[in-house]
């Protein structure tokens, strides 16, 4: 009953931003209709939901492989796609619904959104881990994100990367949720309109160090990202 009511809450949620951006030019996606796969699985549009897993997982693209990085993944035809690594089927209010259903929630203890950008800020929040696999040659690669966004000029450690949900903390003060405006999911250098960032920025003021790994699929090649709410620290 309790993991109905949560996933009850959360469309109810969606409703609401659904009713907000009513008014709005662009109209916004409809969200895809959840449904069960069985075993706390599910379906919403392309994302495949583990609820037990506390997983999902979103099909999508290489994107802008060896070009200057600052996001990880975008919605189609987003406003940063040009620098973003990953282009995945999916949108803001829909990709965020997915991550309230595996439990993640805004830290009220965050940083205030006015102050993302400034030098040295880390982030607060529930931490994600972020996967990306492909097939190669019939067998199936994956890797984590910060090994995805990552080349050996970057000199940043994989290890040392670490994201969390923000909730795309702008939105607070827009008509409508701001990533279904911009198309920025998940990024790396503090911007207040992603769902998803890393604790603290990778190449802010270094910019063209941060190009993708080489040994990715070439632009263009299919890819899953795979979003994990990590275990709480004991």
């Amino acid at each position: 009953m309790k993991r109905r009511s949560a996933m009850m809450a959360a469309l109810g949620w969606t409703a609401a931003m659904g009713s907000k951006s009513a008014s709005a030019q662009t109209p916004v996606p409809p969200v895809g209709e959840l449904k069960s796969l069985g075993q706390d699985r599910y379906q919403l549009g392309r994302i495949l939901l583990d609820k037990r897993g506390r997983s999902f997982s979103v099909p999508g693209r290489v994107h802008a492989l060896d070009k200057p990085l600052e996001y990880l993944a975008t919605a189609p035809g987003g406003m940063k796609a040009y620098e973003t690594l990953f282009e995945v089927d999916t949108f803001g209010t829909e990709f965020n619904l997915a991550c309230i259903l595996i439990g993640l929630e805004r830290d009220p203890k965050q940083v205030p959104w006015q102050r993302f950008s400034e030098p040295k800020i880390k982030l607060t929040g529930q931490r994600v881990l972020i996967d990306v696999a492909w097939t190669e040659n019939g067998k199936r690669r994956q890797m984590s994100a910060a090994q995805a966004v990552l080349n050996a000029e970057a000199e940043v450690k994989p290890e040392s990367v670490a994201w969390v949900y923000t909730g795309a903390p702008v939105s607070d003060m827009q008509p409508r949720f701001a990533p279904d405006d911009t198309g920025t999911l998940i990024g790396f250098i503090h911007d207040v309109n992603c769902i998803i960032d890393s604790v603290d920025t990778i190449g802010v003021g270094a910019y063209g160090s941060i190009r993708g790994n080489p040994m990715l699929p070439p632009q263009g090649s299919p890819i899953e990202l795979v979003i994990q709410a990590a275990a709480s620290p004991k």
